[in-house]
């Protein structure tokens, strides 16, 4: 049995850190919002999806009966996901598809380009935009809602749900960042030798630039310093506004002078679950010159 002054200190923080949690839980699976930031993401990652692999897929380019599977797969689940018709399961059609090209082609069958960590990402988030309600803007699901609201004289259903699937992608992007700065946190990386290799191959070729190490070496030590900053600062709104453009600043970099375009591409488009949805809206409808649909009821 605890001494009386050892149940004190058991009990004290137990409030505050009750308290905490029940505001994580809230966050994390009890927020509902506006469905457009989804909706958006929905649609980005389609066209993402398109613009790495439609050209690799097309039927004709690879007539054997798995290649043939996965065209057909890739095409049938990525335009409903685009076209946003049963946009769910059409998620995670899409983002099934991106493992087996990920785990299967990649690793098991030797397709080296299908193994890098951008195709994992796509497929990742795919399947965690599944759990938003990502088909109820924008979306050939949101039309169809509409008319069945129409002919039954009844409103349009909300334009909101439950966002805890933009929560797993926000926690998703931290551990991402956090382990790119850990993988290099060390000596090859934060002397400048990585960077200057890469310069070397890309650009100089085996003539080494005078001047290059130090450069190379603070380059080193502020990308790592950036990602850490981004994965423990974005997911708060009181350190996002600072880390923000320097987050984009350094993906549009690294998507212009390396070959991690849609790395790149797929981080930026991502970035949209960092932020209020319901303020995307208000941004949303402020462009349109429409209404919003913050306020609605859930239907």
């Amino acid at each position: 049995m605890l001494a009386p002054t050892d149940a004190a200190a058991d009990w004290s923080g137990r409030p505050l850190v009750q308290a905490t949690a029940a505001r994580f839980v809230r966050w994390a699976v009890e927020t509902e919002r506006s469905s457009r930031s989804s909706a958006l993401i929905r649609i980005g990652l389609a066209m993402l999806f398109w613009s790495r692999w439609a050209g690799e897929l097309l039927l004709y380019m690879d007539q054997s009966p798995a290649g043939l599977f996965l065209g057909a797969n890739f095409f049938v689940a990525t335009t409903l996901l685009f076209v946003g018709y049963q946009s769910r399961i059409a998620a995670v059609w899409t983002g099934l598809v991106g493992l087996a090209m990920y785990y299967y082609f990649g690793f098991e069958l030797g397709r080296e380009p299908w193994t890098h960590h951008h195709t994992y990402l796509l497929a990742a988030a795919a399947l965690l935009i599944s759990l938003t309600p990502c088909g109820r803007s924008y979306s050939l699901d949101r039309y169809l809602a509409v008319l069945r609201a129409e002919r039954a004289g009844q409103p349009a259903p909300a334009e909101r749900g439950n966002l805890w699937g933009l929560r797993l992608i926000v926690m998703q992007l931290s551990v991402l960042y956090f382990f790119a700065a850990f993988d290099k946190s060390n000596y090859a990386f934060l002397s400048g030798a990585r960077i200057e290799a890469i310069f070397l191959w890309y650009y100089a070729g085996s003539d080494y630039p005078a001047g290059l190490a130090w450069p190379a070496t603070i380059i080193s030590f502020g990308v790592v310093a950036l990602e850490y900053s981004l994965a423990f600062g974005l997911p708060f709104r009181a350190t996002r506004r600072y880390l923000l453009l320097p987050g984009l600043v350094f993906h549009a970099i690294i998507y212009l002078t390396l070959p991690v375009y849609t790395f790149s591409a797929t981080m930026v488009l991502l970035y949209l679950a960092y932020f209020d949805a319901d303020e995307v809206d208000r941004v949303i409808a402020r462009l349109q010159g429409i209404g919003s649909t913050v306020g609605e009821e859930i239907s």
